[in-house]
């Protein structure tokens, strides 16, 4: 049973498209508030579709294409193996 909500499925689907990113960023793309950036985050951090990068320095997209190197000031999630199964699962 999936409980998650379009808002959960579109955040989900912009890591795939962006790679790994921060709240704050998350919530210009989207122009949703910061504090339901936070909000989604957590939970989906909370229910495994993402996880926290642990490098010092990351790798992200840049316009879906330029990818850049810089030294995380923020914490930074991404797609975990169960948000890339989800994702496959509903696009199939």
């Amino acid at each position: 049973m999936c409980n998650l909500n379009n808002l959960d499925i579109e955040v989900l689907k912009y890591h795939k498209q962006n790679g790994c990113d921060y709240s704050k960023s998350l919530a210009r793309a989207l122009n949703i508030k910061l504090c339901e950036a936070f909000e989604v985050h957590k939970k989906l951090l909370e229910l495994g579709y993402l996880e926290k990068v642990n490098s010092k320095f990351t790798k992200y997209k840049l316009n879906n294409n330029t990818k850049i190197i810089k030294h995380r000031n923020h914490t930074y999630y991404q797609l975990s193996q169960k948000g890339k199964q989800f994702l496959k699962e509903l696009t199939s």
